[in-house]
């Protein structure tokens, strides 16, 4: 009796075994194709989503996977080819072979920006910045009651992209909370950004208390200008940053303004001289300016700092850049010459 049961027993132990084994080797056979051939079917697809597959890794730990990027690729599909874009002399066509390629940017685009979603997340938890489930659906329901009601909504993400409420709150919302939020850490704790906010204000304190505008350009400002006290010379709206325009040109001669941020930088403007050519209003002005570090430009320093695999066949990691590309040179050059091979295709022009 007791040798049935000890032979029971390794019979099991031997099935078991040998289901482990067998499923084992699906996995890495599935892994292989999925990863080093590049083969996409219903089984392997199925497989790797449920089993969630990563597409890549950033850091240790951090991770997207194939259910992520299948799914956002699903709602770009359905967006554009559920709409009509004929009444705008537009079309969209992924089912040829160029199609096809124009597809596989578009899932280059969402690695990327999942990619770049999943590193802002990790830098904001490494600064202690968390966004909860609670805060989004607050955010979002604070923009439906200024703008409709979410029965509305909720149709139209399901009709564009095919998502619910909950699917628009995580891929959407959050990543956006999360960015706005590390984006206002960076600028009140970055040492470059601080140090310009600073430089800044002593160059407008100066003002206040007196001081010549040619004088204080001269001591302050980073721009080529600053050699002729900030002049600029005449201007008219559409010549300058939407930032500073909107500023200048309710403002009349002799006037400083406060300071006013821009993408590259803090300024003060003076307005010299105003007059109007031909119905267009000018202005003379003079500025001085403190160049910043943009919020991209710190976070592209953050993404080439940090380690980022990507196990797919078609793509890889660009250190040096911080950006997904393709291994293929075929889809390199068609990617480069994707503006000129596809007059027409509305998905190309954004």
């Amino acid at each position: 009796m007791e040798q049935k049961t000890i032979e029971k027993n390794v019979k099991i132990k031997t099935i078991a075994i040998a289901c482990i084994a067998m499923f084992l080797t699906y996995i890495i056979t599935i892994a292989v194709l999925f990863y080093i051939v590049g083969v996409h079917n219903s089984v392997i697809d199925k497989t790797v989503r449920i089993l969630r597959f990563p597409v890549a890794v950033i850091g240790f730990g951090n991770v997207v996977t194939a259910n992520e990027l299948g799914d956002n690729l699903v709602s770009v599909r359905k967006f554009y080819e559920g709409q009509d874009f004929s009444d705008i002399g537009f079309r969209v066509d992924f089912k040829t072979a160029d199609g096809q390629k124009r597809l596989k940017i578009k899932e280059k685009e969402l690695l990327n920006k999942l990619i770049e979603n999943k590193i802002i997340q990790k830098l904001a938890a490494d600064r202690n910045i968390v966004i909860t489930k609670t805060m989004v659906s607050q955010s979002v329901d604070r923009e439906i009651a200024q703008f409709d009601n979410g029965d509305n909504v909720s149709q139209k993400l399901f009709d564009l992209y095919g998502w619910d409420m909950n699917d628009f709150k995580e891929k959407l919302v959050k990543s956006d909370m999360y960015r706005e939020e590390l984006e206002k850490n960076m600028r009140a704790s970055d040492i470059d950004f601080t140090k310009a906010k600073d430089k800044i204000t002593q160059a407008q304190n100066e003002l206040k208390t007196g001081a010549n505008f040619i004088d204080v350009a001269k001591k302050y400002s980073e721009g080529d200008s600053a050699l002729v006290g900030g002049d600029l010379g005449w201007f008219t709206a559409d010549q300058m940053m939407p930032e500073i325009s909107v500023a200048v040109f309710i403002m009349k001669a002799g006037d400083q303004s406060d300071v006013i941020e821009s993408s590259i930088g803090f300024h003060i403007i003076q307005i010299n001289d105003k007059r109007t050519e031909d119905g267009v209003d000018k202005v003379k002005i003079s500025q001085i300016i403190v160049r910043k570090k943009d919020f991209a430009d710190w976070l592209l320093e953050q993404e080439k700092d940090m380690h980022i695999f990507i196990p797919l066949k078609d793509y890889r990691w660009n250190q040096e850049a911080a950006t997904v590309e393709f291994v293929s040179s075929e889809m390199q050059d068609f990617e480069k010459n994707l503006g000129t091979n596809s007059a027409g295709d509305i998905s190309v022009v954004f």
